[in-house]
């Protein structure tokens, strides 16, 4: 696939939790891409009126904070731990995101200078049917066991195991993704891969969405 010189490539980014895709986010920012990450609109949208008194309405005043904003520990503590009101919450969550990030690439497309690449961040990419949107999609990944240890401050051993199983296997992400890099190594290699990575697609090089013939380094 080719793009043309008026179209900004547009890439999404994803990768599960522990694996770096945020660091990834990080240098195609410095690279000069244009960068978002749903993570940072979810956070933002946590201390709106609208969907504080939408979450407060279904769990109560528990989940509220003492700046009257969603507290994100409290929250994350039921919905971790109960798939079925991680559902709801997604649910209610993907429309304000999608919305978000519309606006925002729209604000792209009339930025001067324009940004030649434009990176959205999805944790959820495969699992909420936001794939379609991309040009390409580029996966950070890695074993278990070395996500695991990065996240040893941040969660336990059985909030790690409940957020894995409520995401998409690796294998099919692979298999679904254009760019993948696997996230063992130095952070040198995860920038090199991350540099050459946006240089094809700027350059128009870019694969059919999807077509398991994503590019793999290690």
């Amino acid at each position: 696939m080719t793009t043309s010189r008026t179209h900004i490539p547009l890439l999404g980014l994803t990768g599960g939790i522990g694996s770096g895709k945020s660091t990834a986010l990080a240098y195609l920012h410095e690279l000069g891409a244009a960068t978002i990450s749903s993570d940072d609109i979810v956070h933002g949208l946590y201390s709106t009126a609208e969907v504080v008194d939408l979450i407060r309405e279904h769990y109560g005043d528990a989940v509220v904070d003492g700046a009257g904003g969603i507290s994100r520990p409290a929250l994350a503590g039921i919905v971790f731990a109960d798939e079925a009101e991680l559902r709801w919450l997604e649910d209610l969550l993907h429309p304000f995101v999608r919305d978000a990030v519309a606006v925002w690439l729209e604000q792209q497309k009339k930025a001067r200078p324009r940004p030649a690449l434009v990176v959205v961040e999805v944790p959820l990419l495969f699992e909420t049917g936001f794939e379609q949107r991309f040009d390409c999609i580029m996966l950070i990944t890695a074993p278990d066991d070395v996500r695991r240890r990065r996240l040893t401050a941040k969660l336990t051993d059985s909030e790690f195991r409940r957020r894995r199983a409520q995401q998409m296997p690796e294998e099919e992400k692979i298999a679904r993704s254009d760019f993948v890099f696997d996230n063992t190594g130095s952070r040198r290699d995860l920038r090199e891969f991350v540099a050459q990575t946006a240089a094809t697609i700027i350059a128009g090089e870019l694969p059919a969405v999807g077509d398991g013939a994503g590019e793999s380094a290690s």
